[in-house]
């Protein structure tokens, strides 16, 4: 419920060490559910939505897209700092979750929309709904992220804390990543590129969002609080703290390269499995299991944070990304399609060999079988009439077709069965994904850690501004990936829509395995240089206390 025990009056009644409630950290953690309803869909589809759905260019889109989020970057200090000197009965960072939630729904159903506009007026569009969009999105994220910081100062409740926030952030990131293709494909009335789908399904989940921040902003309480003889002083001496911090400084670069690494594994496995694999009717699924080994990882982090330092943790499991992402380099092209959505086939008739990768023999029976979804990966297989080598797409057009091969001695083999090489990629993707979902729940207590070691060593405290400062940064890697992405598209020669093959086909494997590998390494090396160990940030905190104690005395 709404209290009033946040002004300056209830700060004595607070104890900034504080256990958290398992509802607490619940309430707070749907907030991040919330944020990854938009923040799914921009990182795994916006890029492809832009390409394929809208009809931009990819350099066009590599320059909006680099342009904009690096304007909308420039805001978060300015948010950091705004919402630092915000007072109110529910606190400083509560009240923006309701303030700023319907300005969000409304600029992110604009950004999925796609009026029919000329190729000029397509791009002012992009760039004018997708600024407004991360402007709203700073408007609410920037606060969002400080409040882990102020509901306790307690390191291992943080660390359970962001653990839970990204269990609910992957589980929403599962959803979005799995059910966006479907729930557009639904509303496009079976076809999953129409501008229509796209709206609707954006239209969804900006409702879903709305309701969960203001759950957040229900169950929540700040306790962590200023000292009370902080003065609001000039933002800038907050940004100049900050940048003679070096924990935070290494903190800032990791976040950097690593949203390069993410960006790049997110918005090149749309292009991967239409080009590469040529299963679209996989991604769905690949992105959805995807977010289940995040979810997996960010769950566990906080008990292996229990027993191994953060730093240490983190350098290791970044070496084990890098070592999985170059391996996943290796998986060669599957040696047969296996499940053809017919949607996108240019040719006029399917051919059984190609699904089987096995030549036709005397006395081999076929069965062709139609895949009719009931919902997201569930489906009903309906036999069709065809029972020769081939089929006539005419027959089957828009469906999502696979074939039953039956032996003169009995034996049968499916093409639905999944080819060794696509249970590779799998495998290797969840794994890579388990290792990157510690990073998240470790870093962002990480970034608390700061906020509390700058108050320590300067007496003044500026937790938007850490946190404001560290999504600048994530917001230019992300930009980076992006703009990377595309650049190479374009350099290559990516033409959207048909086969790729060569360099440009090639560069799409690359931006899915090897480049968020090598970043990923990056990552781990650049800890060598944070120097704030857990044992040091306990004894912090004891001395935080010691000092909030004597100040209530006096």
């Amino acid at each position: 419920m709404l209290t009033s025990d946040q002004g300056s009056g209830g700060r004595a009644a607070l104890d900034r060490t504080a256990k958290l409630s398992r509802w607490e950290k619940i309430g707070f953690g749907l907030g991040d559910a919330g944020f990854n309803f938009y923040w799914a869909i921009i990182g795994s589809y916006l890029v492809f939505f832009y390409t394929d759905v809208f009809g931009i260019s990819a350099a066009a889109a590599a320059t909006m897209v680099t342009l904009t989020k690096v304007i909308d970057a420039v805001t978060d200090p300015l948010m950091g700092g705004i919402a630092d000197r915000t007072n109110t009965r529910w606190g400083k960072f509560r009240p923006y979750l309701i303030w700023g939630a319907l300005p969000m729904m409304g600029a992110g159903i604009l950004t999925m929309s796609t009026p029919d506009l000329s190729d000029t007026g397509k791009l002012i569009w992009a760039y004018a709904t997708y600024s407004l969009l991360m402007l709203c999105y700073t408007v609410l994220n920037m606060p969002y992220n400080s409040l882990s910081a102020v509901l306790t100062a307690n390191t291992h409740e943080r660390s359970s804390l962001n653990s839970t926030r990204f269990f609910f952030a992957y589980l929403s990131s599962i959803i979005v990543g799995a059910a966006t293709p479907e729930l557009a494909e639904y509303f496009g009335d079976g076809d999953r590129y129409s501008a229509k789908g796209w709206q609707m399904t954006m239209v969804i989940y900006a409702v879903i969002a709305s309701c969960l921040f203001l759950v957040t902003f229900l169950s929540t309480k700040e306790r962590v609080q200023p000292p009370a003889n902080q003065e609001s002083g000039n933002p800038l001496r907050d940004l100049k703290d900050l940048f003679v911090c070096r924990p935070w400084l290494v903190l800032f670069i990791l976040a950097l390269v690593f949203m390069v690494s993410m960006t790049l594994r997110g918005s090149s496995a749309a292009y991967y499995f239409r080009y590469f694999v040529e299963r679209p009717d996989l991604l769905g699924n690949y992105i959805g299991l995807q977010m289940a080994g995040l979810m997996v990882g960010a769950l566990v982090a906080s008990t292996f944070t229990r027993y191994i330092d953060k730093r240490k943790l983190m350098m290791v499991l970044m070496c084990v990304v890098a070592v999985l992402s170059v391996a996943f380099t290796f998986v060669p092209k599957p040696s047969h399609l296996g499940v053809v959505d017919t949607l996108y086939a240019d040719a006029e008739q399917l051919q059984a060999q190609d699904l089987l990768g096995t030549e036709y023999r005397e006395g081999d029976a076929y069965q062709w079988l139609r895949h009719d979804k009931i919902f997201w990966i569930i489906k009903k297989r309906v036999p069709l009439d065809e029972t020769g080598p081939t089929l006539e797409l005419d027959d089957a057009k828009g469906s999502v077709i696979s074939v039953i091969l039956t032996r003169a001695d009995g034996t049968a083999h499916d093409s639905s069965d999944l080819p060794r090489e696509i249970i590779w990629m799998f495998a290797l993707n969840i794994l890579i994904s388990i290792a990157l979902g510690f990073k998240p729940p470790i870093t962002w207590a990480m970034y608390a850690d700061v906020a509390d070691y700058n108050e320590w060593k300067n007496g003044r405290r500026a937790t938007g501004m850490t946190f404001a400062a560290t999504t600048f940064s994530q917001k230019l890697g992300s930009a980076g990936g992006s703009a990377l992405m595309l650049s190479i598209l374009a350099a290559m020669g990516y033409q959207a829509g048909q086969m790729q093959a060569g360099a440009s086909l090639d560069s799409i494997v690359y931006t899915q395995t090897l480049i968020p590998g090598l970043f990923a390494l990056l990552t781990g090396l650049s800890l060598i240089f944070y120097n704030l160990s857990d044992a040091k940030v306990e004894t912090i905190q004891r001395e935080l206390k010691e000092r909030q104690a004597k100040n209530q005395a006096t």
